[in-house]
C-alpha cells in the first residue's frame, strides 16, 4: 500500500514579505531582500510596522473605573467581552457603547431622577457606588440607555435591546449577590432602588398582550415593596445623612392611619366601597377598603401641595396597600381592577416626569382590558380624568 504523504513541518512565516505571502510561500524574512526575492529578480517589500496602541489611542478599563474598584468590575468596558456564568452578563459588550450611556446618565439622566438639591450627589455618588457594585452599574446603563430611547427615536430599538440586556443583568446579580443588608451594601441597594423604579415604569408594555403587560407591572409592584422593609431599619440613619435629600418633601409627614378628608376628588368613589359591602366576604371588603382609604388620602395631599407630586409619593400607594389587595389584583378581580385604575390618575399626576409619561393610560388600558362589561361604567372617572390630562399636556 502506498504510503500516506505527510506535510515537512516548518516554522510558519507571519512577518514575511508582500511578494512571498503573495505567492503563498514560505519567506526566511531576510531584508533588505529575502532569498526568494532574490532568486527571482522581484522587488521585495515588507508590511509597514503594526503601531503600537499607547494610552492615548486605546482607554483602559482601569482608566474608565477611576473612581476606587476592582478590575471584575471595570471589565464591562472591555471591547467584545463575552462572560459566562451566574455573576456574569453573559453578552458581547461594546466599551464605547458603555461609556456612551454613562455619560448620558452622569450627564442628563441622573438629574431627571431626583430634585434639584440632591442633583449633585447623584452624579457623583451613585456614580462612584456604582463602580464597586456591578448590579447598580448595569442598572444605571440600564436606564440611560431607555432614556436615550425616547431622546433619539432612530435608534430606539438598539437602546431599547440595550437597555434590556443591562437590567435583566441587575436585577439577576442583585439578588445573586445581595443576601442581606447592612451598613457596607446599604448605600448601593438605595441607589439600586431609585434606579430600578423609574425604570419599570418607562418600559413600554405590550399592549396586544395584556396579560404579559399586567405581570410586569405586579413584577414590579412586588420588587418595589420588598426592598422597603430591607432597608427600613435603617432609615432613621439614612434621615440625618447625606441621603436625606435623596427623600422628596412631600413623602414625609404622611398619617397613615388617619381617616380621609368629608370631600375630596374620591368622594364619590366611596359610593364603590358601598355597594362591594354586599358581594364580598370581609377579607375582600377590608383589602379593597384600605386601598380606596389610602388613594384617598394621597389625592388629599396632593391637592394640598404647592408644587407638582413627585414621582416617589404616587409609588407610596404600592407600599402601603395590603397584600392581600395585590392578589386580588394579581388574580384579576374586577374591584381591584377599578381600584387600580383610579390609581391610574394618580399616576398621570407625575406625568411631568419622562420615565412617568404614557404610564398612566397604560393602566386604564389594562383595567378596561380585563373588568367585565356590567363594571365599566366604574371606569368612566379614571377615563375622564386621564383623557383630559393627556389633551392638557
Amino acid at each position: 500500500m502506498e504510503k500516506p504523504k505527510s506535510r515537512k513541518p516548518h516554522k510558519k512565516s507571519r512577518n514575511g514579505c508582500l511578494p512571498c505571502k503573495a505567492r503563498h510561500v514560505k519567506c526566511d524574512e531576510t531584508k533588505p531582500e529575502c532569498v526568494n526575492c532574490d532568486k527571482y529578480g522581484m522587488k521585495c517589500e515588507y508590511p509597514p510596522p503594526k503601531k503600537r496602541i499607547s494610552p492615548v489611542d486605546h482607554i483602559s478599563p482601569n482608566l474608565v473605573a477611576s473612581t476606587p474598584s476592582s478590575i471584575e468590575d471595570a471589565s464591562i468596558f472591555t471591547p467584545n467581552l463575552v462572560t459566562n456564568g451566574p455573576q456574569e452578563l453573559g453578552l458581547s459588550v461594546d466599551s464605547v457603547q458603555c461609556l456612551r450611556l454613562m455619560h448620558h446618565f452622569h450627564t442628563i439622566t441622573a438629574k431627571t431622577l431626583v430634585v434639584d438639591s440632591a442633583e449633585d450627589f447623584v452624579q457623583t455618588h451613585l456614580v462612584k457606588t456604582a463602580f464597586s457594585y456591578r448590579f447598580l452599574l448595569h442598572s444605571i446603563l440600564a436606564l440611560a440607555a431607555l432614556h436615550l430611547s425616547r431622546i433619539e427615536q432612530s435608534l430606539q430599538m438598539d437602546y431599547m435591546h440595550q437597555a434590556e440586556r443591562h437590567h435583566d443583568a441587575a436585577v439577576g446579580l442583585f439578588r445573586d449577590q445581595i443576601q442581606d443588608i447592612d451598613e457596607t451594601n446599604i448605600e448601593a441597594v438605595l441607589f439600586f432602588a431609585a434606579t430600578l423604579d423609574p425604570y419599570s415604569s418607562a418600559v413600554p408594555m405590550n399592549t396586544n398582550d395584556p396579560d404579559h403587560a399586567f405581570d410586569g407591572i405586579l413584577q414590579s409592584f412586588a420588587l418595589t415593596r420588598r426592598l422597603r422593609p430591607m432597608v427600613a431599619q435603617f432609615y432613621p440613619k439614612l434621615s440625618t445623612s447625606e441621603f436625606a435629600r435623596l427623600i422628596p418633601p412631600d413623602t414625609q409627614g404622611m398619617d397613615w392611619g388617619a381617616e380621609p378628608p368629608a370631600d375630596s376628588e374620591l368622594t364619590k368613589f366611596r359610593k364603590f366601597s358601598e355597594v362591594i359591602q354586599h358581594l364580598y366576604p370581609p377579607d375582600i371588603i377590608e383589602a379593597y377598603g384600605n386601598a380606596i382609604r389610602i388613594l384617598e388620602l394621597l389625592f388629599a395631599r396632593v391637592a394640598q401641595l404647592p408644587d407638582l407630586p413627585s414621582a416617589a409619593f404616587v409609588k407610596l400607594w404600592v407600599h402601603h396597600v395590603d397584600p392581600r389587595f395585590l392578589e386580588l389584583l394579581s388574580e384579576r378581580q374586577p374591584g381591584a381592577l377599578i381600584i387600580f385604575a383610579h390609581y391610574g390618575v394618580l399616576l398621570r399626576r407625575v406625568r411631568h416626569y419622562w420615565f412617568m409619561e404614557g404610564y398612566a393610560e397604560q393602566v386604564l388600558h389594562i383595567a378596561d382590558m380585563f373588568v367585565p362589561g356590567e363594571w365599566k361604567a366604574w371606569l368612566d372617572w379614571p377615563r375622564e380624568q386621564i383623557s383630559a390630562g393627556r389633551e392638557a399636556s
